[in-house]
């Protein structure tokens, strides 16, 4: 039996890949060009089987695309691009962010990805994403430097 879209539904979908059709379909950030989200199919399997990690799922996907948005216009006014975002929730509580950004074009006007610094968020939620940049100029901080959650600078 498939879920009916009213969220108080205690109905379950029957598997993790009818499931993950389901967000493929339904949540914006699934489909975004600026960046990638890639959900692991154990999360999937926790999501079908517990309403609070599907909520929890369910919000953090809604709420992805404003942060991406926010993130963006943030390295933007700092004379920053992104060259790309990939945001991964491996399980419930556990996000990582890996985002490459660069602070020049080349002389064609492509963005240089040799020059491109790389940066890995690890939050509990989307909202902690944000945070982190605002906080921090975390994505312009090498890795070593910034890993773990809410990293000082």
């Amino acid at each position: 039996m498939l879920k009916e879209d009213h969220k108080d539904s205690d109905v379950r979908y029957k598997n993790p890949s009818e499931y993950e059709k389901y967000v493929r379909k339904h949540f914006e950030c699934m489909k975004a060009d600026g960046y990638q989200v890639k959900i692991s199919e154990r999360l999937y399997y926790r999501a079908t089987k517990d309403k609070k990690i599907e909520q929890w799922l369910e919000k953090n996907l809604t709420m992805l695309p404003y942060c991406m948005k926010s993130l963006s216009d943030i390295i933007n006014v700092t004379g920053g691009h992104i060259v790309s975002c990939i945001c991964r929730m491996n399980n419930y509580n556990n996000i990582s962010t890996e985002i490459r950004a660069a602070d020049q074009f080349s002389e064609r006007g492509a963005l240089c990805s040799k020059m491109a610094n790389q940066s890995i968020i690890r939050t509990t939620n989307v909202s902690e994403i944000e945070e982190q940049i605002k906080y921090n100029s975390i994505f312009w901080t090498p890795e070593a430097e910034s890993a773990g959650f809410k990293a000082k600078a």
